[in-house]
C-alpha cells in the first residue's frame, strides 16, 4: 500500500487541499508547483486560518478517517 499525503495551502484567500502518493508529491516538490521560495511549515501554526500563513505549505501523512456511528441499546426490565 503506498503512502498517502495531504497538503493544505492558500493560494489567492483559498484554501485548496490535495492527496498525493509519496512519488507524486515528491514530482510536484523537484517541478516547483508551490513556487521556488516556499515555507512548508513543520507544525500546525498555532493561528490555524490559512489566510494568514503567508503562502506557506502544510505536508501531512496518513489517511482520512470517518466517524460511524454506534447505536446504544438501552432496554427496560422490571422484576
Amino acid at each position: 500500500m503506498s503512502e498517502t499525503y495531504f497538503v493544505i495551502n492558500n493560494s489567492e484567500g483559498d484554501t485548496i487541499v490535495k492527496e498525493f502518493t509519496k512519488e507524486k508529491l515528491l514530482e510536484e516538490i523537484n517541478d516547483g508547483a508551490w513556487g521556488g521560495d516556499i515555507e512548508y511549515l513543520r507544525d500546525i501554526p498555532d493561528d490555524n486560518d490559512t489566510n494568514y500563513w503567508g503562502g506557506s505549505v502544510l505536508i501531512i501523512k496518513g489517511s482520512i478517517v470517518t466517524p460511524e456511528e454506534k447505536k446504544i441499546v438501552l432496554t427496560h426490565d422490571i422484576k
